[in-house]
This record gives structure tokens, sequence and C-alpha cells, in this order.
């Protein structure tokens, strides 16, 4: 019994600890990034199902469970890449507006892959006042989102997961965020 109890632990830490498995995965003609093995495209109902946007994403990929989701976007603008630090200020102030409260882990301008990126790790909550959850809770989401200038254009990635599943995907969004390539040509 003793002997039985050990290996279900055995098993159950070495499993826990094991490494993702990456595979290269192209966006579209312009955008690669590594994502786990485990997901995939979200079709077309799923996506209108859980994102109400007047602007269909390039993609949105997701974990096997659904609750783990990565969006990407691009957008034309008139910002140019001079102006990431205006950017950050200006995305900051969005960010904070869309929620009850967030808690910034990280707000920097970070280079990858050749390109200098906004970017900002948040834990957001947003409280249930309409009594949509089964005992009226707040919501909390881990986000790590990155935005990026190329040519007029504001290229997005946006990463979610459930707050309590944070320690687990925070390494895991950024090791996924900081693959991203992004050609000249987009």
């Amino acid at each position: 019994m003793i002997r039985t109890t050990f290996l279900v632990i055995l098993f159950f830490t070495i499993s826990s600890f094991q490494k993702v498995k990456y595979v290269k995965t192209k966006v579209n003609e312009s955008i690669t990034l590594s994502l786990p093995e485990e997901f995939t495209l979200m079709d077309e109902a799923e996506l209108n199902s859980k994102y109400v946007s007047a602007k269909t994403p390039v993609a949105v990929y997701t974990d096997y469970s659904k609750t783990i989701d990565l969006g990407i976007n691009i957008a034309y603008s008139r910002w140019n890449a001079e102006d990431l630090e205006i950017m950050m200020s200006f995305y900051k102030s969005n960010i904070m507006g869309l929620y009850d409260e967030v808690q910034f882990i990280t707000e920097t301008i970070q280079e990858i892959n050749g390109r200098d990126f906004v970017v900002f790790e948040f834990l957001s909550k947003v409280n249930d006042t309409e009594g949509t959850t089964i005992d009226n809770s707040s919501i909390s989401k881990f986000v790590r989102i990155q935005y990026t200038i190329v040519k007029s254009k504001t290229v997005l990635f946006n990463f979610s997961c459930p707050g309590r599943m944070k320690d687990k995907w925070a390494p895991i969004a950024k090791e996924i965020l900081e693959s991203v390539k992004i050609s000249k040509t987009l």
C-alpha cells in the first residue's frame, strides 16, 4: 500500500514537471510562433460564441479544454515605431478601464526577435454585478499581452487563462510570446 501511494505521488510529481512540447506555427504569411502541441486553431463557431468583436482576429488558438486562449490581431493605426512609450501609457490606461481590478506584474518595452514590443502581464478581476456566476463571485484572469508596430499597423498578441492557473501558464505564455517572429513584409 505504501509503495503504491509512493509510486502515484512520484508519477504526479514527475508529470507536473514535464517540459511543454512546442510546435512552430505559421499564423499567416508574416507571423510565426511556437505553440504548445495541444493548442488548436479556434473555429469560427467557437470564436463567435466566445468573443464578440466587430473585427475578426487574424487567429485565436486554444487548448483542449478551451480555457487557455491566444489571440492575434492586426489593426491599422497611426502609431509609429518610435511611439511605443506613448502607446504603452495609452494601452495601460485602456486595460485599467476594462476591469474592476488590475494588478500589473510586468509593464515594459522588450526586444523580441529584433522587434520592440510593449509587454503587459497582469491579473484582472471583473466583479459579477449581474449575478451571472453561481456564487456572484468575481472572475479573475491572467493576461500576457504584447503589441508592436509594423508599417503603421499595430500587431497584438493576447494570451489569457483563468487567474487560478497563472503559476502554471505564465512561464508558458512568456515562452510562446517570446517566440514570435514577424517578417518585414507584413
